[in-house]
């Protein structure tokens, strides 16, 4: 397999993941939460996480770009 279509292969959404997303926005409207407003908390967690376990490189990068 090609470097090309492993990255397309990656970026598909896995078979069944509309019919899962839908059935995961029917939860949250029928408990009148924001299925969107969880996404979006979900993708902030993952962004702090990332940073923390990078803190040294970002600090490093940090101070590059300050010289």
């Amino acid at each position: 397999m090609s470097q090309a279509e492993k990255k397309r292969q990656s970026k598909a959404k896995p078979e069944g993941f509309a019919d899962m997303e839908a059935l995961v926005k029917q939860i949250f409207e029928a408990q009148e939460q924001s299925y969107f407003d969880w996404l979006h908390q979900q993708h902030q967690a993952q962004i702090i996480k990332f940073n923390l376990e990078n803190k040294g490189i970002i600090a490093s990068l940090a101070k590059e770009r300050e010289v």
